[in-house]
């Protein structure tokens, strides 16, 4: 055991805890106590093994895990994604595994068989998520560190963003004019809105006099719940200046209201956000339209705005990020006519 005052004051310990299964030897580290009485009474639990809980496999862990989740209020959605991430998990780790014997080589095995069964940004999230349940596990006492350190990410994948130009916006439009739901896809290349946010919006959060629309519910839809709920963030909770095809559009609805939904179905439900995803890919194809998602029409919305040099932060607080950095980080591609223009201006500047 090694006890040490660093630069700041604080005091930090390494217990060397043995050997591992390779013969590598072993140490936990730990700093920021205040006190050296503090410091050598946590690292002399460490080397007597006193803080390590009673026997747990990696299943009692995600229970316990979930349970955390649960009683810090998650929404309903994000406790439905990770238990399908964790059945996922299952299948592909060692489940009724001791915490504390697993090793790196679980983990790699398990990366392994992500790459060879998921694609792209799913392989991060499964081990993200692993690594979360881990550390969960650690901060609890139920298992030593050491092995946190070993598990390294997947690299975030970052598919060809799909687009459409604004000349392919003007080609597409009038087609686009023969599907059913129309008046949503306008909607939402003319604002930004999420396709959950769409399909929430109620009567009473529009008003037509001041051509605003308050976003301050979401449709869910996903591994069979459907639910109205609140934004996931803050920021989401926001007001939005309709542009003038979206201003008469919903005042041409106005005029016959069906429900206290926008959108809604023949029995006045709202419209749920997999059935207008699945039509309009189906539409798109039909109709030999080069292919985009709904969700793609918030990055065309965003990207022609930001070619109309719009404000960085106002165009953050119309799509409902958290942050200025977030929006310039997602939305860093420009459209192709608009960076030849950018470079045709930039050569006639150096040519004079």
């Amino acid at each position: 055991m090694v006890i040490k005052q660093k630069n700041n004051g604080k005091w930090e310990y390494c217990v060397y805890l043995g050997l591992d299964e390779r013969g590598k030897k072993k140490y936990k580290r730990k700093s920021g106590f205040v006190t050296k009485k503090a410091c050598v009474r946590e690292a002399t639990k460490i080397q007597n093994g006193e803080n390590i809980r009673s026997y747990k496999t990696f299943e009692d862990i995600c229970k316990l895990y979930l349970k955390d989740c649960e009683l810090r209020f998650l929404r309903d959605t994000t406790l439905q994604l990770y238990k399908s991430r964790i059945e996922f998990i299952k299948k592909n780790f060692p489940y009724d595994k001791d915490v504390n014997k697993i090793d790196i080589q679980d983990i790699n095995n398990f990366i392994i068989r992500c790459k060879t069964t998921t694609r792209g940004h799913y392989t991060r999230h499964m081990v993200a998520l692993l690594k979360t349940i881990l550390k969960f596990a650690i901060s609890n006492d139920y298992m030593r560190g050491e092995i946190l350190n070993k598990i390294h990410l997947p690299p975030m994948y970052k598919g060809e963003r799909r687009i459409w130009s604004k000349s392919d916006v003007v080609k597409y439009l009038p087609m686009l004019a023969k599907f059913k739901y129309f008046d949503i896809i306008m909607i939402i290349l003319e604002t930004g809105l999420r396709r959950g946010e769409v399909c929430a919006l109620t009567w009473d959060c529009v008003d037509l006099a001041n051509r605003t629309i308050k976003i301050n519910k979401s449709y869910v839809s996903f591994l069979g719940l459907n639910t109205i709920t609140s934004p996931k963030t803050n920021s989401s909770n926001r007001t939005i200046i309709l542009l003038d095809h979206s201003l008469e559009i919903l005042k041409n609805r106005s005029k016959n209201r069906k429900s206290k939904y926008v959108f809604c179905d023949k029995y006045k439900n709202p419209i749920k956000p997999n059935i207008l995803y699945a039509s309009f890919r189906r539409f798109l194809l039909r109709h030999n339209i080069k292919y985009i998602t709904v969700h793609d029409l918030r990055h065309i919305h965003a990207t022609l705005l930001l070619n109309s040099n719009i404000d960085y932060k106002m165009l953050s607080k119309r799509l409902g990020h958290t942050n200025v950095a977030f929006t310039l980080q997602t939305y860093t591609h420009v459209l192709p006519e608009h960076e030849f223009n950018t470079y045709k201006e930039l050569g006639d500047i150096m040519l004079k």
